[in-house]
């Protein structure tokens, strides 16, 4: 496909977007990007659209000095989009959010789409994250001949049969941790009886046995499983996170060698990806929900398991006023608010829920796991009606649409108890017989059988302290000071020098990680405190130790021959797999 950048800064001195660019080419698709820029086009700019209008010298000063800004960004972004439009491209993408109504504009001229990230404002008719999942050829991959999303009714029977797949073989890798899917599917997999072999570190593939029918990699929590070796046998990748793990699972499907890759939900992604796509949603685990309880006979009327319940942050504000609203407007109601809670104490919870609510969060509109634990558990979900759901759950039949005011819905659902337990009945019922993970293990099969092996790009070019930084597929925005050749070695990374970065938006944790070549600290603490996660150093830096400690006393040195890596040991998406040690 053909698929336009546009943005409203000057594209060689953006770093994110240039990095966005380089990942957008290595999908395989034909990129463009337009941009403000005040220097002439040059490779990977295709157009630019000069800031300034109106006649140059002192009297175009004067002009546009007299220019209502508004007007200004108005005509510039008018400019954008006929620029955007010429290219023919079928995916129009803003590169920040002043940027969307050119995207849409230049989108309507040339019949294409606009794919903005989640915390724009919605494209309206054009806007790739609703339309993809009805319409998955708008979000095909390069190379994939349809959007290869087959709907989800199984190809034999409704309930799978234990041990059908006896005579097969599968090689499962994943970090176990007690909410991971990866748990629900491998032991989904074990009742199918599929000989398994499960690797949760690492794993050499060219120890597969080569009769295997696949090997398959569930996203989990950072660091990532390594790998070594290759094999013919058909390897998938499930990931199940959306916008804000992205630029990580990109990395992924190449370091796991992915052949296909499969998505839980954010299906306008699919075109991110070097390989064909799936859908491969969550599903219901029945060995985990107990859903016998009768709706009248339960003791809460709503309840929600989930972090951020009175988060203030954008991406789940909504969430936050949902709850708030709930609890203030219906006080006779019993609510229970949980986090941090075994999957175990969350399936008690819900058991003894009526209604569940589900607001998923503004960061990638996922289709959460708690969609299929409400309906496993036989509450009767309340949702937002997030882009894909309607192809799992019917509104109305399955599940309650929130709408604009959810007191109203709980109310209406509340007050109708045999209509309740007639929704959870019927949305369980579906649920068993096309989402369980019974159901998603056959597809698997099914989707291996028709997977063909790719060539995965070669790193082999990479200095060794690219390799180490490229080895944390998390890290996405870095500064650096002394090792200007990392910009060019992780193309698909915002890299900045640190003179880049100091006009004071170099704030404590801002960025994910800080390389230096140095002998010291002096003059580099700020610098320094703004890793998030990782510092790297190409030679022993005097009195790092001590620095780092300040801010983050379990920080893991460790000396890779001449090359330092600093693991700060942030609380994010990952497991504790080494010990703190003395710098």
């Amino acid at each position: 496909m053909r698929v336009c950048l546009i943005s409203m800064k000057r594209f060689h001195g953006d770093r994110r977007s240039s990095a966005h660019y380089e990942s957008l080419k290595r999908s395989g698709h034909e990129v463009f990007v337009v941009s403000i820029d005040s220097r002439p086009a040059t490779e990977p700019v295709t157009e630019t659209v000069s800031p300034h209008l109106g006649p140059s010298g002192k009297i175009g000063g004067i002009l546009r000095s007299l220019m209502p800004t508004r007007l200004r960004d108005k005509v510039v972004r008018r400019r954008l989009a006929t620029k955007a439009a010429e290219t023919a491209s079928e995916i129009f993408i803003p590169a920040q959010a002043s940027a969307l109504e050119a995207a849409v504009s230049a989108a309507r001229m040339s019949d294409g789409v606009v794919h903005r990230t989640p915390g724009m404002t919605t494209a309206g008719d054009l806007d790739l994250i609703a339309l993809a999942p009805r319409n998955p050829d708008l979000a095909r991959p390069a190379g994939q001949e349809t959007g290869g999303f087959g709907d989800f009714r199984p190809r034999t029977v409704d309930h799978p049969i234990p041990e059908r797949f006896s005579d097969r073989s599968v090689v499962l890798c994943y970090r176990r941790t007690e909410t991971s899917p990866g748990r629900y599917l491998h032991a989904a997999l074990e009742r199918s009886g599929a000989n398994l072999r499960v690797e949760v570190d690492a794993i050499d593939l060219s120890t597969v046995d080569p009769a295997t029918d696949f090997v398959i990699f569930v996203e989990s929590p950072y660091p990532a499983i390594d790998v070594t070796g290759v094999t013919k046998v058909p390897t998938l990748f499930w990931a199940h996170h959306g916008e804000h793990h992205l630029s990580a699972n990109l990395r992924l499907a190449d370091r796991y060698r992915a052949d296909a890759v499969l998505l839980a939900h954010s299906w306008h992604l699919a075109y991110r990806f070097p390989t064909p796509v799936h859908r491969f949603p969550f599903g219901i685990v029945p060995e985990l929900f107990d859903p016998s309880i009768p709706i009248a006979d339960r003791q809460t009327d709503i309840a929600f398991v989930g972090a951020h319940a009175e988060s203030a942050s954008w991406q789940y504000q909504r969430r936050a006023e949902v709850i708030r609203s709930l609890r203030n407007e219906l006080p006779e109601r019993t609510i229970r608010i949980e986090e941090k809670v075994s999957p175990e104490e969350m399936a008690e919870i819900y058991a003894n829920a009526r209604i569940v609510l589900n607001e998923g969060g503004a960061r990638h509109y996922p289709i959460t796991m708690r969609v299929f634990e409400a309906i496993g558990s036989g509450a009767v979900l309340l949702s937002d009606v997030l882009p894909g759901t309607e192809l799992l759950f019917t509104p109305g039949e399955h599940f309650v649409a929130m709408g604009d005011d959810p007191t109203v819905s709980a109310e209406r659902i509340l007050g109708d108890l045999e209509a309740a337990q007639r929704m959870s009945d019927a949305a369980l019922a579906h649920a068993r017989a096309y989402h369980t993970y019974d159901n998603r293990v056959d597809q698997l099969f099914e989707i291996a059988h028709h997977t063909a092996k790719r060539m995965i790009p070669d790193d082999t070019g990479l200095s060794d302290l690219a390799r180490m930084v490229d080895s944390d597929v998390e890290v996405q925005n870095i500064v650096q000071r002394g090792l200007p050749d990392l910009a060019t070695e992780l193309a698909t990374r915002a890299v900045w020098a640190m003179e880049e970065r100091a006009d004071g938006r170099l704030r404590p944790g801002s960025v994910d990680a800080v390389a230096v070549a140095t002998a010291g600290v002096e003059g580099l603490e700020t610098l320094l405190s703004a890793a998030r996660r990782y510092i790297y150093a190409t030679t022993p830096v005097t009195g790092l130790g001590e620095l780092v400690r300040m801010r983050h006393p379990n920080a893991v040195f460790e000396q890779r021959g001449d090359l330092l890596r600093v693991d700060l040991m942030t609380a994010a998406y990952r497991v504790a797999t080494r010990t703190p040690q003395n710098p």
